[in-house]
């Protein structure tokens, strides 16, 4: 081979591996009974399987990967097999167990079992599970409290009682593959027979009741019941013989009458009998009852003429048990008190319970011409029916009587227009029929239809023999007006009615008024009305007012006159109102006030005008609502009752009760006094009395007031019950409610109200109410309190004239301040004379505008926050930190020019602190150090300003503070600030128009602690806009300590300095707390 060359080949290397098989999804696989079983086998080969084969105890199942059981049973359940072969010469195979889950299989061997009484009886359970039962019991049926625990039931010295299904019951819990837990329950019954004769027996019902031709099924029964099962024997006791030669009258657990008659009534009897014995016998009296059956009943039809004589008609029939009687005329009952009829039954007992009744009615009375002739109106349907507990019967009669016309229309005119159809209506009742005739004015001659239509005459019949004929006249002519006569004619009589037909007018006035029902808030009228005019649109007004009874007359405030309906809108109290009832009579007037008394009077209107008044009638609506006692007291010792009773224009009566004993369920009150109230007007009534007879019990003590029993059903009980529970609560002494009743009417009664126990009542307190209290004594409370601020406000006028006077002597004093100094533990700081430069800088400083006045924005500040922060000034002053902080700005000025040379001999250095806290809105600022120059310069204008307005607005000094704090920035340009919240100064105030004024700086912002040169101090001092200054101070809030550094050597050089320095800050610190 060259060289250089490179000969390469490759080899292919193939691995093969017996086949591995997986088994799943569980093994082993747990599955309920007819549910789905699926098998999978997963096999892992090389050279790859094409099938598996399944197999169970050997043999063959399935060729398939998966192997499903669609419905598993007990069968089903064991070890499968799943093998596979790849050619290799091992096949790989992997068991998987079946486990089928079923719930309990309760069998026992008998069904029955038969024991003697006094036996011992064992019955055993089989229970096949999977898994396992938890608990093996038996119960009995018709005992829950029978419970037996095991697979063995054992019973000692079996009774009769023991008899019966007695049930084992398993019980297993199954955990089914991807399932939730199941309960599995399975039971058996067995029959527990107990060989013992039949107890006392029973028939059911026990007291039959049968209706005669209906039927009847009796049923017997024993217990215990007997075993062998028992033959059941019917007797019946017709001749009062119970003994064994009693014949048997049926045989059977049931004994039943197909059609029951009178003859079925009677006793009887029933036992039980097998090979042990024979049971006791049980009786029972069937009844059979009869329903009224007519003997005699009315005739059908009858006809009778007017004036007949001693009319009665008879009804007959016989009943069990004994029926009542009723007499009915056209469906109303008849009532012998309406002095038209008498009723007379007679009862006769026709045996076996059986009861006969005659009934007689009689057309007799007061109310009838001579007592006891017939009348037109006696026409009608009759008749009588028998009641009992079984049914009804009845026999019913059609009465005619044969009686002359008699005239039924309303009214003898009627009313139309010219060129109108008129119809003139004659109505009568006869009978036999009658025959009609109309003639118009004099003339004799009968009218009849006319061929041009002018007259039509029609005659219709109605019920109860009324008959009406109409007469018609087309295109009513004036000549048409007059009277008509209506001539009617039967076999009895003639009768002869005159009608008029006039024009169309207004109404007349109706009559006959009256009260038909009176409501606590509304009145129920009904009149007679008058003719319409002809106009069926005629509509009626009732008028009303309020009078005075007689019993009111003596109280103006119950007058009349003294009162307003919530209704009436306008108009003096004494008129009448009118209420429209348009067509409707009766008509229901409301509202009405309760108990308050009304004359009514009514009129009808139309188009054509109004119709007189009627009568007048007078009414007084009754009560709905009986007040309480305002306030009820008894003093035990004097025996007085003191009650309070609201302003009533009811006459009432005041019932007092005691409380005498709560030994039973409810609370026993006796009443012991009655007291009569009489009507008050507007005016609150005190009552008082003595009462001696007063019930005192050692288990009770007195209660405030609550709701007795009230005149409305719905809150009668709520009283009930709390006087029921101030029963239950009471202690020692005598316990008394009171309730307000009508005098007229002492059960319609209102609450109850519980007294006081004590000498706690006044009879003069009846004249304020609660609500009238309660205004009083807010009143005074208010009047007090004014008084309070009043005296607080000329006690701070005279404290600020004080403090105004004070600080005009103090400003006075200011140049020699070193002198009178007070004592203020304030180190000072070191004072440097000014350089040739910085006096240039105070002659052009001098001719800057002034300062500016304080200015007053919103917020709070009064005095005693004013002190908290002076105090809190002075204690950050004494903090060596903070003097050092004073002296580095000293030494920075020293290299720059100041613009009030002359007054500033050293650097000022401000505490920013919160005069109300930290949530506050407000700030105060006040100065470490400053010049007497200064102080002296300005402090007297700021004094007076802000003492004149201090006792009205104290947020003046907060202002004047930050003004001088502008001002203390031109000397001294570091003030170390922590963060605080924001405060209420921003944007409030705009000084703009003092550009003399230096802003202020912090030493936190880009700034160190060392010392700076005079060209950094130039630098770092930028003008500020005043609001910017603003928010820098509204950032930092307070001063923050750092490390104490040590004290220059300027400090210790200038004692006299630091002592007026001192001095001058206490001035300053004083005049800003005032």
């Amino acid at each position: 081979m060259p060289v250089g060359h490179t000969l390469e080949t490759s080899v292919t290397l193939n691995v093969n591996y017996y086949p591995r098989v997986e088994v799943g999804p569980q093994n082993p696989l747990r599955i309920e009974r007819d549910h789905v079983a699926k098998l999978d086998c997963r096999v892992d080969a090389k050279p790859k399987v094409s099938n598996v084969r399944w197999s169970r105890n050997g043999q063959y199942v399935s060729a398939t990967t998966s192997h499903t059981i669609y419905r598993v049973g007990r069968h089903h359940a064991g070890k499968y097999t799943c093998s596979a072969d790849n050619g290799l010469g091992k096949t790989g195979e992997k068991d998987i167990m079946l486990d089928v889950l079923y719930a309990p299989i309760v069998t026992i061997e008998s069904k029955t079992h038969e024991a003697e009484e006094g036996e011992t009886v064992l019955v055993k359970c089989n229970v096949t599970a999977n898994p396992a039962p938890m608990a093996i019991e038996w119960l009995k049926e018709g005992a829950t409290d029978f419970r037996y625990a095991g697979e063995q039931l054992t019973l000692v010295s079996v009774r009769a009682e023991h008899a019966g299904n007695y049930i084992c019951r398993s019980v297993n819990l199954m955990q089914p593959y991807n399932s939730k837990r199941i309960e599995g329950v399975g039971n058996s019954t067995v029959a527990l027979l107990v060989r013992h004769r039949p107890g006392q027996a029973y028939i059911t019902p026990n007291k039959p009741v049968v209706h005669v031709g209906n039927g009847v099924t009796l049923s017997c029964s024993a217990n215990p019941p007997g075993w062998p099962v028992p033959q059941y024997r019917w007797f019946r006791d017709l001749d009062g013989d119970q003994g064994n030669t009693q014949k048997i009258l049926a045989q059977g657990p049931q004994y039943s009458i197909p059609k029951a008659h009178l003859g079925s009534e009677g006793k009887y009897h029933c036992h039980a009998v097998n090979e042990l014995g024979i049971g006791k016998m049980a009786t029972i009296a069937l009844e059979v009852h009869q329903p009224p059956q007519f003997l005699a009943k009315l005739q059908q039809h009858m006809t009778r003429r007017v004036g007949d004589v001693d009319y009665a008609v008879t009804c007959s029939a016989k009943a069990k048990p004994a029926p009542q009687i009723r007499w009915i005329k056209d469906g109303t009952e008849i009532l012998a008190a309406r002095k038209f009829y008498e009723i007379r039954t007679t009862p006769t007992d026709a045996g076996g319970g059986v009861v006969t009744m005659q009934s007689v009615l009689r057309f007799r009375g007061k109310a009838r011409p001579n007592g006891n002739q017939l009348l037109p109106s006696d026409r009608g349907v009759y008749s009588c029916l028998y009641e009992n507990d079984v049914n009804s019967a009845n026999s019913s009669m059609h009465l005619r009587i044969e009686h002359e016309p008699i005239v039924l229309h309303q009214y003898n005119k009627v009313a139309y227009d010219l060129r109108e159809s008129a119809e003139v209506i004659c109505k009568v009742q006869a009978y036999p029929k009658p025959e009609f005739q109309w003639q118009f004015g004099n003339n004799p001659s009968p009218l009849t239809m006319s061929s041009d239509g002018h007259y039509e005459l029609n005659t219709r019949m109605e019920n109860n023999d009324i008959y009406i004929s109409i007469l018609r006249i087309a295109h009513l002519q004036l000549s048409d007006y007059g009277d008509y006569t209506c001539r009617a004619v039967n076999p009895l009589d003639t009768i002869r009615t005159q009608i008029r037909l006039q024009p169309k007018g207004a109404p007349e006035k109706p009559t006959a008024l009256k009260i038909l029902e009176v409501g606590h808030n509304y009145a129920v009228l009904n009149w007679q009305p008058g003719f319409n005019g002809g106009i069926s649109t005629t509509k009626y007004l009732v008028s009303y007012r309020r009078v005075s009874t007689p019993r009111e007359q003596l109280l103006s405030d119950c007058s009349g006159q003294s009162f307003t309906p919530s209704y009436q809108l306008s108009g003096p109290q004494h008129e009448w109102i009118e209420f429209n009832c348009f067509r409707e009579n009766p008509c229901k007037l409301a509202p009405l006030d309760q108990h308050q008394s009304y004359m009514f009077k009514v009129y009808a209107f139309n188009s054509k005008g109004n119709s007189g008044h009627s009568n007048e009638v007078l009414a007084t609506t009754k009560v709905n609502k009986i007040p309480p006692p305002l306030h009820v007291s008894y003093d035990p010792n004097s025996h007085v009752l003191g009650i309070n009773v609201a302003a009533t224009c009811l006459s009432l009566i005041a019932v007092v009760e005691s409380l005498v004993s709560r030994d039973t369920t409810a609370p026993m009150w006796e009443i012991v006094e009655t007291l009569t109230l009489l009507p008050s007007g507007n005016e609150v009534t005190f009552k008082e009395a003595i009462i001696n007879q007063m019930a005192r019990s050692a288990h009770y003590t007195t209660a405030t007031s609550s709701t007795g029993r009230s005149a409305s059903p719905s809150s009668g009980q709520l009283g009930e019950d709390r006087t029921m529970a101030l029963a239950e609560t009471a202690g020692p002494g005598p316990v008394v409610r009171v309730k307000l009743c009508l005098l007229a009417n002492h059960e319609h009664c209102g609450a109850y109200a519980n007294a006081e126990i004590g000498k706690s009542y006044m009879g003069h307190s009846s004249v304020l109410s609660t609500s009238a209290m309660v205004a009083i004594i807010i009143a005074a409370i208010s009047f007090v309190l004014f008084l309070a601020l009043l005296y607080a406000f000329c006690r701070c006028r005279r404290t600020h004239a004080a403090k105004k006077q004070a600080a005009a002597a103090t400003a006075s004093t200011l140049p020699n301040a070193s002198g009178g100094a007070k004592e203020y533990d304030v180190d000072a700081t070191t004072v440097v004379a000014p350089s040739p430069s910085e006096r240039n800088v105070e002659q052009t400083q001098s001719t800057l505008p002034p300062p500016p006045p304080p200015y007053y924005p919103t917020g709070s500040l009064d005095s005693k926050q004013l002190d908290g922060g002076m105090e809190l000034t002075l204690t950050a002053l004494h903090d060596p930190d903070e003097q050092l902080n004073m002296q580095q700005g000293e030494m920075q000025y020293q290299a720059k020019a100041g613009r009030y040379g002359q007054q500033q001999q050293n650097g000022y250095g401000y505490h920013v602190t919160s005069a109300l806290g930290v949530d506050s809105d407000s700030y105060q600022v006040l100065p470490s150090s400053a010049a007497a120059a200064v102080a002296a310069g300005h402090h007297g204008e700021w004094s007076s300003n802000s003492q004149e307005n201090n006792y009205s607005n104290a947020r003046d000094l907060s202002q004047e503070a930050l003004w001088r704090l502008q001002l203390a920035a031109a000397q001294s340009q570091q003030i170390y600030v922590e963060q605080r919240p924001p405060s209420a100064f921003s944007g409030l105030v705009d000084y703009a128009g003092y550009p003399h004024i230096n802003t202020v700086t912090s030493s936190l912002s880009q700034q160190s602690f060392g010392q700076l040169t005079p060209l950094a101090a130039a630098q770092q001092q930028q003008p500020l806009t005043p609001h910017e200054m603003l928010q820098a101070a509204q950032r930092y809030g307070t001063l923050r300590k750092s490390k104490q550094p040590p004290l220059p050597p300027q400090r210790r050089e200038q004692p006299k300095q630091q002592q007026q320095q001192q001095q001058q800050l206490a001035d300053i610190i004083q005049d800003l707390a005032n």
